[in-house]
């Protein structure tokens, strides 16, 4: 945990500032990495479901959907993690951030609603 200490820029003592910036950064992008993971497990299991089914699963759109949601980790880990800011910065990063991870999250939705639909049976 040393490792992951930093300084605060604006003057708050290190350990609120772990507790408030730090902390609920990495949370973010470890909880966005388990979610782009368990999306393209998903996408596995509609590829072995199609190949012993033989029924059409698009499984491939279900291991490309979550992709976002790996890239909004990405940018979050260099602005906040390595650079240590607090949020991400405003003026467009942020919102292509949020955007890549909303657009990925309604296409792992819909790609997800596919393959339950092919389980189901129609």
């Amino acid at each position: 945990m040393f490792f992951f200490l930093m300084t605060a820029p604006f003057g708050i003592e290190p350990a609120r500032y772990q507790m408030l910036a730090v902390i609920p950064n990495y949370l973010l992008i470890l909880g966005a990495v388990v979610l782009w993971f368990a999306f393209v497990l998903l996408g596995i299991i509609a590829r072995r479901y199609e190949i012993v089914l033989g029924e059409r699963t698009d499984w491939q759109f279900m291991i490309v959907a979550p992709t976002g949601i790996l890239a909004f980790a990405i940018f979050q880990f260099v602005w906040c993690g390595i650079a240590g800011n607090m949020m991400l910065p405003k003026g467009g990063v942020n919102y292509g951030a949020y955007l890549l991870f909303l657009v990925s999250g309604s296409m792992s939705l819909l790609a997800n609603f596919r393959f339950y639909r092919v389980t189901k049976g129609k």
